[in-house]
């Protein structure tokens, strides 16, 4: 999900809370910033310093309020990174989708009885301003809390609005630099992962403590280029596209299925029955690999097999060598078990 960001201050109304069944929704564009339980920037807590020495404020926190709690991305005061959302008045603020200002927390029932106001902190006073998405979708709030009663005029509403607008700002380049870096390990035309991604997955893997062994594929479309010759690019195009979705229909959650090359894709399992699901594929794919229509379409797999930890260079090697043997011998595949190939092709 995409979402862009931009902030309302409507004054507090029921009017403005929001609609029965739209919850999950709300969680939906919650979670689709990927926010949540990442780890402290600076970026953030410089807005939140900024924000609590304007106020003269001892507390604030840039707060995000899922299904059960409220989470600190940054904040001042606090010693703890979440409460439940029971606790939370940022919570009221989400609710409500608009500014909340409690001058006095124990005189307003909503507040009263909270253990940040009885106990803990003791917050007698708070200011917050609530972060919507695009789609109108409340996700969390910059607030500032006092210990003493405060008076909180629209003048510093509007000060606390811009400063939340900062966070906001912050929140859209995070989306944009997490869009580019999909962009940057996807291949464009199949929607798979491309060669950057699958050898960063690769290494990852072969880092992994003993334990179940690694299974590589590299696989190579036969006669790819009389396909593109003969029939024209855009066929060639449809049969790359094909490949992808019949050989990613074949997999499970966690099998990896990439576009290494121009016409060459890679393949990665791992775990206990990894080596009895890769000969399961090489007998399953040749049934899947004809087009509506009519062209069928052949591929040569080379395999190689190691256990972890392992050296994601010999293994490319070693399957890339299984697949010129299963090309030459005109097999469907091949596979090398944890047999070192001397440095070739990679």
């Amino acid at each position: 999900m995409h979402v862009v960001l931009k902030q309302r201050h409507p004054q507090p109304d029921p009017a403005h809370a929001e609609p029965a069944g739209t919850e999950a929704l709300r969680l939906a564009s919650l979670l689709a910033l990927g926010i949540l339980d990442t780890d402290p920037e600076p970026q953030f807590d410089r807005i939140m310093d900024l924000t609590a020495r304007y106020f003269g404020a001892p507390y604030g926190s840039v707060t995000f309020v899922d299904d059960h709690r409220q989470w600190f991305k940054a904040s001042t005061g606090f010693t703890t990174r979440q409460d439940p959302r029971p606790q939370s008045i940022c919570a009221i603020t989400v609710d409500q989708r608009a500014p909340l200002i409690i001058p006095d927390t124990l005189l307003d029932p909503r507040t009263a009885r909270l253990n940040s106001v009885l106990g803990g902190p003791r917050v007698r006073f708070y200011a917050g301003v609530p972060l919507i998405t695009d789609d109108g979708h409340a996700v969390g709030t910059l607030c500032v809390m006092d210990t003493r009663p405060r008076e909180f005029g629209d003048g510093n509403l509007e000060v606390l609005a811009q400063f939340s607008e900062l966070v906001l700002s912050e929140l859209r380049l995070r989306l944009a630099l997490r869009d580019l870096e999909a962009m940057a390990h996807t291949d464009t035309l199949t929607g798979l992962p491309n060669r950057r991604a699958f050898d960063r997955t690769l290494a990852t893997a072969c880092a992994a403590p003993p334990g179940d062994p690694l299974v590589l594929g590299v696989m190579d479309l036969d006669r790819f280029k009389v396909i593109n010759d003969t029939l024209g690019h855009a066929v060639g195009d449809a049969v790359l596209r094909f490949v992808a979705e019949q050989i990613g229909a074949l997999l499970r959650p966690g099998e990896l299925l990439a576009r290494y090359g121009g016409d060459e894709f890679a393949l990665l399992l791992t775990g206990p029955d990894a080596l009895r699901r890769v000969r399961d594929l090489t007998t399953d794919l040749p049934q899947h690999l004809r087009m509506p229509s009519g062209l069928r379409v052949s591929v040569s797999l080379g395999l190689s097999s190691a256990p972890t930890p392992g050296d994601p260079a010999d293994l490319l090697r070693r399957a890339d060598h299984a697949m010129y043997r299963a090309k030459q011998g005109s097999q469907t595949a091949a596979l090398d078990l944890h047999t070192p190939l001397p440095p070739g092709r990679t």
